[in-house]
């Protein structure tokens, strides 16, 4: 008698004997040796299907798991053909992350994005496994030396309504779904699942789990595998548009994706308006951490070269700089800067670091000083250089006056005459107006706005101090800069008019 033994999952043990009888018959006997709880399954099923004995029943489910074992022997199934370097992805995918489908011996699903040429499936994790593996500090940029504050994903606003109904309802073991995440090993490898949309339903689920809850609760998430850089941007652009995505962070996000990477990052860092640790700001905020936005810098740019270009009589005439646009799409006039400088991958105009390094300082000295106004709204006189009227207007200020050395150091020796106040005067400036234009509106003062008339107003702010013999910015001084403004576009209006009637 011979005697094999094969080993199961599922606690079933299968024991063949061999017998042979006369020589000429051979019999096949098999002995299950098995919990008591699978044999009562088998003995329920055999009542349940009207089976008359337990050989039947055995023979039964024994057919039915070959079948299902031939239907799904594959571990992934897909329309589409498939590229070598992201099936070995999935591949890893699957054999890594405990996922729902392959507890139970289910294939992944791969679908192809024909948009973003991509491809992704659709699967369910715990909670615990998925905070086991993923994570919410990613870059756009495909780069080997990720920096761990180039974050890509917005930070998180823990006050928001919204988000605390979110932590609330994780605690009551909520499931979330379409949480939109990619496959990615170069960069922490413990921690694959890099988010790329959902970053706050992850934090609630942390915090959930802080407080022992979230057990055996699954969370559906969406993989994408083997992206480039522009189809990551694509993706988070997507996943976000679902939620209060500022357009500040679209900006930054867009910034990312501008080849090469990091020119305007290295020109803030490099002049002081973001510190070395930090990112663009993807919300305004009042703090010591304040950081600018990427429209912020993008728009000082802009301007300091319209400024040092223009070619008009400054003083005489009205201009309104130019605030680079924000949300959907890279800003026209900023690329046209953008491509200059592109092939030295830098902003290296030693005129623009200069200019861009002395605002850092005007920033700094305003954001000292202005603790000592004693005004309910000192905590935006803190930041009102980083205004966007005023940093635009400034920024063009200090490009025209290029050519008229004596003037520049005024303006740029704002910081140092201003003394022990801040240098931009911001209870002065709230106090401004135009006596007529301004009578019957809700009007905070210069700085408070970014249409295009503010922008105007304080650029003649800034250039009637640069020719001033006083050293500090004073009210009459915003008050007449303001009428120097109109008057000039009145004049010129007048001009264009007259010239349209008479030929």
């Amino acid at each position: 008698m011979e005697k094999q033994t094969f080993k199961y999952k599922l606690f079933l043990y299968i024991t063949m004997e061999r017998k042979i009888d006369n020589q000429s018959e051979q019999k096949l006997k098999l002995q299950f040796i098995t919990s008591d709880e699978v044999w009562d399954k088998v003995l329920q099923f055999k009542i349940n299907s009207n089976l008359k004995n337990n050989n039947k029943a055995v023979e039964k489910l024994i057919l039915k798991a070959l079948s299902l074992s031939e239907k799904y022997d594959k571990t992934i199934l897909s329309d589409y053909s498939i590229p070598e370097d992201t099936l070995e992805q999935i591949e890893k995918f699957r054999n890594a992350v405990p996922t729902f489908e392959r507890k139970h011996y289910l294939p992944l699903e791969i679908f192809f994005d024909k948009k973003s040429k991509t491809y992704y499936t659709e699967c369910h994790v715990l909670a615990e496994d998925f905070i086991k593996s993923s994570d919410p500090d990613i870059m756009i940029e495909d780069n080997p030396d990720w920096e761990d504050e180039q974050r890509a994903n917005r930070e998180l606003d823990k006050d928001n309504y919204y988000f605390i109904q979110m932590v609330e309802d994780a605690n009551l073991d909520r499931s979330f779904s379409d949480l939109i995440v990619e496959y990615y090993l170069e960069y922490k490898s413990d921690k694959p699942l890099k988010i790329l949309g959902g970053q706050h339903r992850d934090e609630a689920i942390k915090m959930a789990i802080k407080e022992g809850n979230q057990k055996e609760v699954y969370h559906g998430i969406k993989v994408y595998f083997n992206l480039d850089r522009d189809a990551r941007y694509e993706i988070m652009r997507i996943a976000n548009t679902n939620i209060n995505v500022s357009n500040d962070l679209r900006d930054r996000l867009q910034e990312e994706t501008l080849s090469p990477t990091g020119m305007l990052k290295e020109f803030a860092r490099k002049t002081g308006m973001l510190k070395e640790d930090e990112n663009f700001s993807d919300k305004r905020k009042y703090e010591k951490d304040f950081s600018p936005s990427v429209r912020i810098v993008r728009s000082f740019i802009v301007n300091f070269f319209k400024g040092k270009n223009y070619k008009g009589e400054i003083d005489e005439d009205a201009v309104e700089p130019y605030l680079c646009k924000s949300g959907k799409q890279v800003d026209f006039e900023y690329i046209k800067y953008f491509k200059k400088f592109k092939d030295k991958k830098k902003f290296d105009d030693l005129q623009l670091i200069e200019a861009g390094k002395l605002f850092a300082k005007l920033h700094d000295k305003q954001f000292e000083k202005a603790d000592k106004i004693k005004i309910s709204a000192k905590k935006e006189f803190k930041i009102k250089s980083f205004s966007l009227a005023i940093i635009t207007s400034w920024a063009f200020a200090s490009g025209v006056l290029q050519t008229l050395p004596k003037r520049l150091k005024k303006l740029y020796d704002l910081p140092n005459l201003s003394g022990d106040d801040d240098p931009l005067n911001a209870k002065a400036m709230t106090n401004a107006r135009h006596k007529i234009i301004d009578a019957d509106k809700n009007y905070r003062g210069l700085g408070t706005r970014s249409d295009t008339s503010e922008r105007g107003r304080l650029l003649y702010l800034f250039l009637a101090y640069s020719d001033s013999p006083k050293p500090k910015i004073t009210e009459q001084m915003c008050n007449n800069a303001i009428e120097i403004f109109h008057s000039n576009k009145d004049k010129i209006k007048a001009e264009e008019n007259k010239r349209r009637a008479f030929g």
